[in-house]
């Protein structure tokens, strides 16, 4: 009976909160516009080239279960870092595939009970890390003239990560001990197994694209506040890197490292809907999370100080960094494969 009163009080506050955001949407109706374009410009030329083949990877990999190849070479990192055996491969493929690999991971392995949403609660938290892709190819060579600058902080970010894992080990304890992450784990047939990547793949970018677009617009309205550009990555990261080249050298290191770092309120609502109906939680990931953006703070001036870089990184030039494709023979013959395993597969990778 508490619940439903207090469900009565908030209602007249949401129906406010929504018609005002309505109301905004049309009064503002062309900046929201011009936020959504500049969303889809996003999306199309660095989230879907950066991310897509990860995300299908990322799943292939949990679902076909050839995660313990990767992670056989690291049984001494896992049990340091108090992970599950086989776990090191979602910390390698989440630093190799960006933000959303490793929960998308992580999510998979809960699902399909070879992973406790406990221990996958630890792991979230040094899971969630910016690709080398996007931080070198993205921030480092438009806005500091060379790779150099972005290897130093995709360094330091790996060793946030790390520590990250070990003060979870710490404060949460090891997860060492339970069940291998393929034990009693019969995977399906490798057709069926990337069919099912590949949906589950499409599903997630879109989900992403859309959490950009959602931002882009909000970023947009938000844009003639004071002092906007210092602090837009927090809420959307690759829109806040985008406008580093108006900041002097120091000013671009301490924001590049941590808009990246922090990831953007953005990535988290993509990561809290990759985990949906997982059991995952995200209140661990939180706290660890401005643990992770000191640490890469502190590391990314600390080396940047004490290692000679090139004079180009000094300067405050940028340019627009652009990813871009091309259709090839090969890349038609290679569709034309994939539908028919798709066709081949029917309705059984749904399965899975």
């Amino acid at each position: 009976m508490k619940g439903v009163v207090s469900l009565r009080k908030k209602l007249p506050l949401r129906a406010v909160l929504i018609l005002g955001a309505g109301a905004l949407l049309l009064a503002k109706s062309g900046t929201v516009a011009e936020g959504i374009r500049a969303g889809i410009r996003v999306c199309l030329e660095q989230a879907v080239p950066a991310l897509f083949p990860f995300l299908i990877f990322a799943e292939f990999f949990a679902v076909s279960g050839v995660g313990k190849i990767l992670a056989a070479p690291f049984p001494m990192l896992e049990r340091l870092l108090g992970f599950p055996r086989g776990g090191a491969s979602v910390l390698l493929l989440s630093l190799a595939g960006g933000y959303p690999a490793g929960p998308k991971m992580l999510a998979e392995f809960t699902r399909s009970g070879r992973l406790s949403p406990t221990a996958a609660s630890s792991m979230l938290c040094s899971c969630v890390n910016v690709s080398p892709a996007f931080l070198i190819a993205g921030v480092s060579v438009p806005f500091f003239g060379s790779i150099q600058p972005g290897a130093v902080m995709f360094g330091c970010q790996i060793a946030a990560s790390l520590a990250v894992a070990l003060l979870t080990r710490l404060f949460w304890g090891s997860f060492w001990k339970e069940p291998s992450l393929s034990k009693n784990y019969t995977p399906p047939p490798m057709v069926n197994s990337f069919v099912h990547a590949a949906a589950s793949g499409g599903k997630s970018m879109l989900l992403i694209c859309c959490y950009v677009l959602i931002f882009s617009a909000f970023s947009a309205l938000l844009a003639p506040l004071p002092y906007s550009q210092s602090w837009i990555g927090f809420l959307e990261v690759t829109l806040g890197c985008a406008g580093l080249g108006a900041f002097p050298f120091w000013e671009k290191v301490v924001l590049a490292t941590a808009f990246t770092s922090f990831g953007g309120i953005c990535v988290w609502m993509q990561t809290a809907a990759l985990l949906r109906d997982s059991g995952i939680s995200m209140k661990k990931f939180a706290l660890m999370r401005c643990v992770h953006l000191f640490v890469s703070l502190f590391l990314t001036i600390f080396c940047f100080k004490r290692m000679p870089l090139p004079a180009e990184v000094f300067s405050s030039y940028s340019t627009a960094s652009v990813l871009r494709g091309s259709a090839t023979a090969a890349s038609a013959a290679l569709l034309i494969l994939v539908c028919m395993m798709g066709l081949l597969c029917g309705g059984k990778c749904d399965k899975i």
